[in-house]
């Protein structure tokens, strides 16, 4: 593996771990051990990014994902897919609520229009949505990727 490509997974892995305070103590143990391994064992680097990418992928912000590489911190990536899993659970829910909702809720025309064919279909279209809408919030400024932030309750008055 070329040093440069593992320096980079390095700091990739070192902000996800900043950035996820649910992971526990013994997994956490583990990916810094095979992340010394690595660093102090050059022809162990290959064998080192299988193991953390086994203990990682999966999981909320993690640096192993499918598709192009996030243009968002690890400590944002991990705010966004906690986001999109209550999105997701939400739009599960309204959209098994009543019978109603499936026939009420439509594909955009340029998914094909028409119903949806299940209610997973329906929550990742949604869920797909608000990702990248977060992602643009916190591209243009908008978003710090703080998810309290999010929360903030402070309304503006004009006096």
């Amino acid at each position: 593996m070329e040093q440069v490509k593992w320096d980079s997974l390095c700091i990739e892995i070192n902000d996800y771990l900043e950035a996820d305070e649910t992971l526990d103590a013994a997994l956490r143990q583990v990916v810094e051990l095979h992340l010394q391994v690595g660093q102090e064992n050059p022809s162990e680097q290959e064998a080192a990014q299988n193991a953390l990418k086994a203990l990682l992928k999966g999981r909320d912000g993690t640096p192993f994902r499918r598709g192009q590489k996030s243009s968002v911190p690890a400590s944002v990536r991990v705010a966004i897919d906690r986001i999109c899993g209550v999105v997701h659970e939400a739009n599960l829910a309204y959209y098994n609520h009543d019978g109603i909702m499936s026939s009420l809720s439509f594909k955009h025309t340029k998914s094909g229009g028409g119903l949806y064919e299940s209610a997973d279909e329906f929550a990742s279209a949604q869920t797909k949505k608000m990702r990248n809408k977060l992602s643009g919030m916190v591209r243009d400024g908008s978003w710090d990727g703080n998810i309290n932030s999010l929360l903030s309750t402070e309304e503006t008055t004009e006096e």
